[in-house]
């Protein structure tokens, strides 16, 4: 769930983004073709020049792919960040917020996942080699 709220918030940052990005597009393209100065402000009537124009939404184009980008980089850097687990190094309990759980329950809470015990090979076979006393006889 944490995952998911996440990813809302994501989604709305990107799109306050492109938004205000679009608006600068139209403000731009009515100053070039309305003329906004003229109709509301009483500056002179100027001519429409494309050029201008074109050349004006394409560098805002550029900023927004930079910014967007850059943004996409930090949500990733973000997500990285935040997947790391905090082990206990005495008794490996999980730190979840303010509780200290045992991994199981933290592979429950968090995935939805039941674990199982088994042993692994090298410990299988430390444990089955016999040990030797601490001091010889």
């Amino acid at each position: 769930m944490k995952l998911e709220k996440q990813r809302t918030y994501e989604k709305v940052i990107l799109s306050l983004e492109l938004f205000g990005f679009a608006a600068v597009l139209l403000t731009l393209w009515l100053d070039e073709y309305v003329d906004i100065p003229f109709r509301f402000f009483g500056a002179l009537k100027t001519p429409p020049r494309p050029q201008e124009f074109w050349f004006e939404a394409i560098t805002v184009l550029l900023v927004a792919t930079g910014v967007v980008s850059a943004t996409l980089w930090v949500f990733r850097r973000l997500r990285f960040m935040e997947n790391f687990i905090q082990v206990c190094a005495w008794c490996r309990k999980v730190n979840l917020g303010d509780d200290w759980i045992s991994f199981e329950q933290y592979l429950k809470r968090t995935h939805d996942v039941q674990s199982t015990h088994s042993i692994c090979p090298t410990c299988r076979a430390e444990a089955s080699v016999p040990k030797r006393a601490a001091f010889p006889a």
